[in-house]
């Protein structure tokens, strides 16, 4: 069966113009807000602070001060994400959270929208 040229070129415009969509579509996907309970951890401890006799808050200040950066752990998917706004969660430092925020296309930060305590 023969395709005339024109036909082709449709048939390829469309099929450009469908993968065009689904690509928008996914980044679209990924940029989605998303709003987690959380802890405000920092980047050395991770899930949990290893710092004997301390609280919280006063391990991840500690860790600061030996310049990790404060993070927020999602124990709903067990996973540390960085945050790169720390002036905005400073307040927050080793304290349980409601975040909301986008996820960084790579899946390792977070751009926090709004932060409250829990």
């Amino acid at each position: 069966m023969r395709i005339h040229r024109h036909r082709r070129f449709g048939l390829f415009a469309v099929t450009l113009a469908a993968a065009a969509l689904a690509l928008a579509l996914a980044a679209g996907a990924a940029a989605q807000e998303k709003t987690w309970d959380a802890h405000i951890t920092d980047e050395m401890c991770g899930s949990s602070h290893m710092m004997e006799g301390m609280t919280d808050p006063e391990c991840a200040k500690a860790c600061q001060e030996m310049g990790s950066a404060l993070a927020l752990y999602v124990a709903a998917e067990d996973l540390v994400y960085a945050i790169a706004d720390q002036e905005q969660v400073q307040p927050f430092a080793g304290t349980d959270v409601r975040v909301t925020g986008t996820v960084s296309e790579d899946g390792k930060s977070v751009t926090i929208t709004s932060i409250e305590a829990r």
